[in-house]
């Protein structure tokens, strides 16, 4: 014997209910990972400033090891760097006149 209309429509809708339910559960847990996606790019861009600063550190490190090796003579190599840095930036102030 066939089904009656009413008995299919009820359990199609039925069908749709739990598709409803599905889709609400799928659309929260895309929600959450696009939060989780936000959270990481945001911690990656942290880390990565992090990194380039640890690096410029690094580098500076490197730099005035070379230049001096200790702490008394880096004092005044720097202090030398920083007179002839002046000097450059008067040379061309007065180039630029």
């Amino acid at each position: 014997m066939a089904e009656s209309l009413l008995t299919v429509l009820q359990r199609v809708q039925k069908h749709i209910s739990e598709l409803k339910e599905r889709e609400a559960a799928l659309s929260e847990r895309c929600r959450l990972f696009e939060i989780r996606i936000s959270d990481l790019e945001h911690e990656l861009s942290e880390t990565q400033k992090e990194r380039d600063r640890a690096r410029l550190e690094a580098d500076y490190l490197t730099v005035s090891h070379k230049l001096a090796d200790n702490p008394d003579t880096l004092v005044a190599t720097r202090r030398r760097i920083a007179g002839l840095i002046r000097n450059i930036d008067r040379c061309l102030e007065m180039l630029k006149e």
